[in-house]
């Protein structure tokens, strides 16, 4: 794999992961896709191999897809199977990479848009454990690294 491997996640925006709530398959792809991800959260990837994946409909991604940007937790307009995750959930090198990358003028940060109604505590416990689910079975695939950051804007 290109570049190194993001290891570095902010674990106070996972911990409000569940406020999300999210469908069983939209968190399945957005396991896929942070598992998949270069650091700053771009991930290359097509529905029809996440359906293949996840041995689903690519309606059925295309749904979940729709339902993570809907609440933010990626970037609304996806391009030619490239996927931003949004900087608060993407990976990074490290803490001071993150830190640097979210206080940068030109990191667009968009709103999530969890259901306030619908507050959950974390899960203690994956309903997917033992089931034989890896969102990321092969250890990650080689991508790429981009050639220059995505342009992010600053929203006002």
């Amino acid at each position: 794999m290109s570049g190194p491997i993001p290891g570095f996640h902010n674990p106070a925006a996972f911990e409000q992961l569940p406020n999300a709530a999210l469908t069983p398959t939209a968190r399945d792809i957005f396991d896929v896709l942070t598992a998949r991800q270069v650091p700053g959260g771009e991930v290359r990837v097509w529905q029809t191999d996440l359906a293949a994946r996840l041995d689903t409909t690519q309606s059925a991604v295309s749904r979940a897809m729709s339902e993570l940007r809907d609440t933010g937790l990626i970037e609304a307009r996806t391009r030619r199977g490239r996927v931003l995750i949004h900087p608060l959930f993407a990976g990074y090198e490290s803490l001071a990479h993150m830190v640097h990358h979210i206080e940068d003028p030109s990191t667009f940060i968009w709103p999530l848009n969890f259901p306030s109604g619908d507050i959950r505590p974390p899960r203690r416990s994956d309903p997917r454990t033992g089931t034989g689910f890896d969102p990321d079975p092969d250890g990650g695939e080689p991508t790429p690294a981009p050639a220059v950051r995505p342009d992010l804007r600053i929203a006002g």
